[in-house]
């Protein structure tokens, strides 16, 4: 059986560290706890649902929460404006859009609405440049590509000088977790669910990041035995929650010398952690603590 790449117990630690720098932060405010923000302009369920539990998460950091509800057909402009408002409030430490945005609404216009110290889940274009820059002193990174990393790093992976594989190409994962990836020293290739023998690449993975957002994509016969298999995704199959990875034939292809993040439990949580810590240290820079 191949091993599993759990989030627990680091996603724990993570989250113990962020209540700790929460703590820090109220006191240098005089008492007064920083507040995470999220923002969302939709019906979906399963959406609402995460964010629900993400803020909880947070409130039990020590954060105090807002939660700003627009219509699921909400403008480009009142969805900046909510999150400039945000911006410019004093308490406010961290802001989250929550996906998925109304029909028509351009995500890279309205994120300029989100000051680059309080972008947590490393959105902007600002926070992107630094990480294309490799400037990681102070980043706010992506949450689910940080995650990735976190949990490479828990399961002590080895990463530099090894050859990784990122199935998905989106400024929100792919993109970031592939710079992440290189920075760490890896040789790194970015494919994706259209590219022709996806498994002829893949196939050639050491590490393998799978982020494409299709259900069951990756199979057996895409993997090499030893492989390190971190599942991204995330789908709702009747009463179960499955990946992008078929976790059966994976596993039996990778074998015991081989790795798998589950699925839930592995990227999911981690990123939630992530994204909760992250708020907690850009709280105790504006606190100046």
């Amino acid at each position: 059986m191949s091993r599993t790449l759990s989030a627990r117990p680091r996603s724990l630690e993570l989250a113990a560290e962020a209540a700790e720098c929460v703590q820090r932060a109220t006191v240098a405010r005089g008492g007064r706890a920083p507040v995470l923000a999220a923002v969302a302009a939709t019906e979906d369920v399963a959406a609402l649902i995460y964010m629900e539990q993400l803020l909880k998460q947070a409130a039990t950091a020590g954060f105090t929460v807002k939660k700003i509800s627009l219509p699921a057909t909400a403008s480009e402009g009142e969805i900046t404006t909510a999150l400039e408002r945000l911006s410019a409030d004093a308490d406010v430490a961290g802001i989250i859009l929550q996906s998925p945005l109304p029909e028509g609404v351009d995500r890279t216009r309205v994120v300029t609405g989100i000051a680059v110290e309080k972008d947590i889940d490393g959105i902007t274009a600002a926070s992107a440049a630094r990480l294309s820059a490799g400037d990681l002193d102070g980043t706010l990174l992506p949450a689910t590509a940080a995650a990735v990393m976190e949990l490479l790093r828990a399961h002590q992976i080895e990463i530099h000088g090894r050859r990784a594989v990122v199935v998905g190409r989106s400024d929100v994962v792919g993109r970031p977790v592939a710079q992440l990836l290189a920075l760490a020293g890896a040789h790194v290739e970015v494919v994706h669910s259209k590219t022709p023998d996806m498994g002829a690449v893949t196939r050639t993975a050491q590490i393998l990041v799978v982020a494409a957002g299709v259900c069951a994509l990756v199979r057996g016969e895409h993997v090499s035995p030893g492989c390190v298999v971190v599942d991204v995704g995330i789908h709702v199959q009747g009463d179960q929650i499955v990946g992008d990875v078929d976790e059966a034939s994976v596993r039996d292809a990778v074998g015991e010398t081989g790795a798998l993040s589950p699925v839930p439990g592995g990227v999911g949580p981690m990123t939630n952690a992530i994204l909760v810590l992250q708020a907690a240290q850009s709280a105790l820079r504006l606190a100046g603590a």
